[in-house]
């Protein structure tokens, strides 16, 4: 008898990993796997949660939080009354996982999402995400945040608009510097950290306007750093040498002529031939 129980034991463990390694099918119909459900604190709709993700279709990795933003990127959960008709298959996801779990997620490659598919996985059948759920932000903290991040705005814009002030009645004097391109720059802080390298992922915080003061672009307001690879060309040139200039923890401004910029090519708010004025902090 205590045989025959061992032997329906191990039978019933068998069955239950082979259930499990198959994964359970989510509400709106992805496969689901969770590696490790350590009883973490469990998001809502609604909240925001950071998460590391991979995207694989077979053994080709086709994108991830890491490479593509430089660690886990945060998302907002929908909602249940805002979900739009196509539910994102991380949703699904991070509904079932608490923090610190590990989960993997299959999506089926439909008419919709094959057109991303490169030629050579034409014949794949399905998306694998594999993510781990890094921390949920409640409301309350998330509110908190955005409250941080405009009173980091609001003082950031208020020191640059101060020195467009001057650099437009020539006040700067020695603090100006010169490279032989043409950028010039007034390095606030070199930075305590390593120096940035060529083809580094980075993250940056940034503050751009004109020099009449007219604000293009920022990232405090959005509350992230914009992650980008260092020195390679993805940004103007003129932005990517100031950034090579820095160590990490620097704190710069660059004053970027129009040929080390957009040139005479309007770039959004941006008119033709602008010289353009960053406050940028290296993270």
């Amino acid at each position: 008898m205590r045989n025959f129980l061992f032997i329906a034991l191990v039978a019933a463990t068998a069955l239950l990993v082979a259930c499990n390694s198959k994964g359970i099918e989510t509400e709106h119909g992805f496969r689901f796997i969770n590696h490790t459900n350590k009883g973490g604190v469990k998001p809502q709709p609604g909240e925001t949660v950071l998460v590391q993700s991979y995207v694989w279709i077979g053994d080709s990795l086709m994108s991830s939080s890491q490479r593509n933003f430089g660690g886990p990127r945060e998302y907002n959960l929908f909602p249940k009354e805002n979900l739009p008709e196509r539910v994102p298959a991380l949703y699904d996801a991070v509904l079932l996982m608490g923090e610190g779990d590990s989960a993997t997620i299959f999506e089926t490659i439909d008419t919709f999402l094959r057109k991303f598919v490169p030629p050579a996985l034409k014949d794949a059948k399905e998306v694998r995400h594999e993510l781990v759920l890094v921390d949920v932000i409640t409301k309350a903290e998330k509110d908190k945040q955005k409250a941080e991040a405009e009173a980091q705005f609001q003082s950031v814009q208020n020191k640059t608009q101060s020195i467009v002030q001057n650099y437009a009645a020539n006040k700067l004097g020695s603090q100006l510097t010169a490279t032989a391109s043409g950028l010039k720059v007034i390095i606030e802080d070199k930075g305590s950290g390593a120096p940035v390298k060529t083809g580094e992922q980075v993250k940056v915080h940034y503050y751009g306007c004109t020099t009449d003061g007219q604000m293009f672009d920022n990232s405090y307001q959005r509350g992230e750093p914009y992650p980008f690879p260092a020195g390679v060309g993805q940004m103007i040139s003129g932005f990517d040498e100031g950034v090579m200039l820095l160590n990490h923890g620097g704190k710069a401004f660059f004053f970027i002529p129009a040929k080390l910029g957009y040139g005479d090519q309007p770039a959004g708010q941006i008119p033709p031939n602008s010289e353009l004025i960053f406050y940028v902090e290296v993270i």
